[in-house]
């Protein structure tokens, strides 16, 4: 999929290489004079941008607790609470720890609900006692399963609880790195060593970053506190779920809902300056 970033069109921005830190932070975008405009037609999330933009100046966006309200009071008032629109999209980019990208690095054994992504911050990945994975909040804690390239088995569970980095920085001083799982086997194998009730780290991650359709900085967040099933999909695209007051989700860009765009009042836009003496 293809998405639109204001000004030009591109793939997706490249995610970033840093390890995962949780959200990002809560702090908001000074006031600015924007205009929303709900529209109640049904459109993909590209389908919507692409008419925001045609139409106004781009799907909503949201970057502080007034514009947050704003947009509760355009959607209720325009007589549906269903979920709309915004201009939020993310790409989903699993990546080993140790960097590993030849044949293998694709396997996945995810439990069958996983990945769910709540409250858009789980980015780190355990191994659940049926050696299934589930993505979980990176600062949980939890013992792990490192590689050891000198070592017989190769791989090495470590009792002892850690966020994910910690457990990250513990295989590489002690070991290699977190476990890369390349097949069925490895994942046979590292389920043998796993205890009755462990869920132990491996060494699958993802970036945090979340964008904004216009380029604005992603900072203020109004997360619904559940899930957002990712299945295998590499882009997701954000709603307002007003049967949720109106916290944010994400869903499948493909889908076809209502909603929201700005704009700039005219008298708001930037002029032109005079020439002096004129």
């Amino acid at each position: 999929m293809r998405v639109r970033v204001r000004g030009h069109t591109s793939l997706l921005p490249a995610v970033t290489e840093a390890t995962p830190n949780g959200h990002a932070s809560r702090c908001e975008r000074p006031p600015t004079f924007k205009e929303t405009h709900f529209v109640s037609e049904a459109k993909t999330w590209t389908e919507a941008q692409s008419y925001c933009r045609e139409k106004y100046t781009d799907l909503a966006t949201v970057g502080n607790t007034e514009e947050m309200k704003k947009l509760k009071d355009t959607v209720p008032a325009a007589g549906d609470r269903s979920q709309v629109w915004i201009g939020l999209y993310s790409h989903v980019d699993w990546k080993w720890s140790d960097g590993f990208h030849q044949s293998g690095a694709e396997y996945r054994n995810w439990r069958n609900d996983q990945p769910n992504y709540k409250e858009a911050n789980q980015l780190c990945v355990v191994m659940n006692p049926g050696g299934k994975w589930h993505d979980q909040f990176c600062n949980g804690m939890s013992s792990s399963v490192c590689y050891n390239d000198s070592a017989a088995g190769g791989f090495e569970f470590v009792a002892t609880v850690k966020t994910w980095s910690d457990a990250q920085k513990h295989c590489r001083e002690h070991f290699t790195d977190l476990a890369t799982v390349r097949n069925e086997a490895d994942n046979v194998q590292i389920h043998s060593l796993i205890p009755y009730n462990r869920w132990p780290w491996i060494g699958l991650y993802r970036d945090p970053p979340i964008y904004w359709s216009d380029g604005s900085n992603f900072s203020f967040s109004s997360w619904f506190p559940g899930v957002n099933p990712l299945g295998s999909m590499e882009v997701v695209c954000g709603v307002a779920d007003f049967n949720k007051g109106g916290k944010w989700r994400f869903i499948s860009c493909e889908a076809r809902k209502p909603f929201v765009c700005y704009s700039i009042p005219s008298n708001m836009q930037p002029r032109d300056r005079v020439p002096a003496g004129s």
